[in-house]
């Protein structure tokens, strides 16, 4: 049962870790072509939606990038931390002994040598 529990975190935080990385590419890609061919972008939309300027669509395009880094800092980096957390608290459970540590006293005169 364990050792089902260590596997499951394991792949948990593998996804999690690997939707982060996907998130945060998606967010450079989407700032990159704000950068590179932000005039073409702005053509674009503004042809769909007349009405926005284009200091309008600049903070639009900067909240939502905020919007995204957050919800990717949230629902994926701060729980594949916390996941990681858990797996090293049960690792370092793991090693302890189930009394304490031993008391040289406590060892058998073989032992003590």
């Amino acid at each position: 049962m364990r050792v089902v529990v260590d596997e499951v975190l394991e792949i948990a935080a593998q996804i999690l870790l690997r939707c982060s990385v996907i998130g945060f590419i998606m967010l450079f890609y989407w700032w990159a072509a704000l950068q590179v061919g932000g005039d073409f972008v702005y053509k674009v939309h503004s042809s769909v939606a007349p009405s926005i300027g284009r200091e309008h669509f600049d903070i639009i395009n900067y909240a939502g990038m905020i919007l995204v880094k957050l919800c990717i800092l949230l629902l994926f980096l701060f729980p594949y931390l916390a996941v990681r957390m858990v797996m090293r608290k049960r690792k370092a459970r793991d090693f302890q002994p189930v009394d304490g540590p031993c008391k040289p006293e406590d060892r058998s005169p073989v032992e003590n040598g």
